[in-house]
């Protein structure tokens, strides 16, 4: 079967334009999470969040506006000349929910219209390709399903490059939904930590090119990384809470382990999902132990840096993922500082530079949904 190659990405996140930017701050163990004037003025209990603030775009369509630059910044990092079928792989929660919010005010606007086709679409219609084009709005795993149908895509042979990743711009819906469950963080995210308190909500986009590895090779592409398998499941337990006995991301680990052959042994690091509530850190924790059992590798979480950003989320994690295989090094997990006796994992706290060969990108999603994407060195 043909191997599949990452060899662009492009990233706008609330740590940094750019991937470079965004994996030097969080080396660094910098955090985008502040406090908003607009949110409070607009009465919200909660009033912090890890928003993209160096990035201007009319509102409406900030997701596509998000979604461009990234896509700009993979092609260019790419160096690749479109084909005409090139298809496109998007990702999201809610597409352009200031649409959504615009019309429930009133406003004559077709909401239909700014969905999670409408950015994948806009990606099309700007670099004029005509090859399949499919939006993912599987909540907080759409980034990892995205880029697992690229793959297929291409080892079907039905395309010669995808354009794959998330997109989600700020949702004051999600806000208000996330504040009400009581799910919200007032001091920010903690994944896997002893004093977690719950979620923090983000933005931002990942978008990577994605080609079989022939034929990087032979136009002289740069292979950044090499994706493998997608294993999915549904636990199908609760509409907003995972199984507590973890069957969810262990099914999902398991079933990537089988389509690639790939053993747990194998996996130097674990990308966790690291929500920061109470009940899904707790949930992946058992399901870490149910894979790897007394051979745990590193495990390391980003949202406590740039926020939980729902159908961009596993997206964002994926180019942390792939910046790390590039550089060989673990980025440590913001937030995380005291183990938790119940779950009695630690997650790095500094940089770790180590030979990595095989990487797992977790996500976890409302409605049972799970997605873990396995990668791998072009170095193993």
């Amino acid at each position: 079967m043909n191997t599949i190659v990452i060899t662009g990405v492009g990233v706008v996140s609330p740590l940094g334009i750019g991937i470079d930017v965004l994996w030097n701050n969080l080396l660094s163990s910098k955090t985008s999470l502040q406090h908003f004037n607009d949110l409070e003025a607009a009465g919200y209990r909660n009033t912090s969040a890890c928003r993209v603030t160096d990035f201007e775009a009319q509102q409406i369509t900030r997701g596509a506006c998000m979604a461009l630059e990234a896509a700009k910044q993979a092609i260019a990092q790419s160096n690749i000349q479109l084909p005409k079928n090139t298809g496109i792989f998007l990702g999201s929660t809610l597409g352009e929910s200031m649409a959504y919010e615009l019309a429930a005010e009133g406003e004559p606007i077709d909401p239909e219209a700014y969905n999670t086709f409408s950015i994948a679409k806009a990606i099309a219609d700007t670099y004029q390709v005509i090859g399949p084009i499919q939006a993912l709005s599987t909540a907080c795993t759409a980034g990892n399903y995205a880029v697992g149908a690229a793959m297929a895509a291409l080892q079907r042979g039905d395309i010669d490059v995808a354009i794959a990743g998330g997109a989600e711009p700020f949702s004051r819906i999600a806000m208000v939904g996330f504040t009400r469950s009581r799910a919200m963080a007032a001091d920010g995210c903690k994944p896997f930590d002893a004093n977690r308190t719950g979620m923090v909500l983000g933005e931002g986009a990942a978008i990577f090119i994605v080609e079989r590895l022939d034929d990087a090779v032979k136009r002289g592409a740069m292979t950044l990384a090499t994706v493998h398998a997608l294993g999915l499941s549904c636990d199908a337990y609760h509409p907003t809470s995972p199984h507590p006995d973890g069957r969810g991301l262990t099914n999902a680990m398991n079933a990537a382990f089988k389509k690639s052959g790939i053993n747990a042994g194998d996996i130097d690091w674990v990308n966790i999902h690291g929500s920061g509530t109470r009940v899904s850190d707790a949930a992946e924790s058992i399901a870490l132990k149910n894979i790897f059992r007394t051979n745990m590798p590193l495990l390391s979480g980003s949202k406590g840096a740039i926020g939980h950003a729902l159908g961009a989320a596993s997206a964002l994690e994926l180019a942390i993922c792939v910046k790390g295989i590039a550089t060989q090094t673990i980025p440590p997990t913001p937030g995380y500082a005291i183990q938790d006796a119940d779950i009695a994992l630690d997650c790095t706290t500094q940089p770790v530079h180590k030979k990595i060969n095989w990487v797992i990108n977790n996500a976890s999603a409302f409605g049972g949904l799970n997605a873990s994407l396995l990668l791998g060195s072009c170095m193993y």
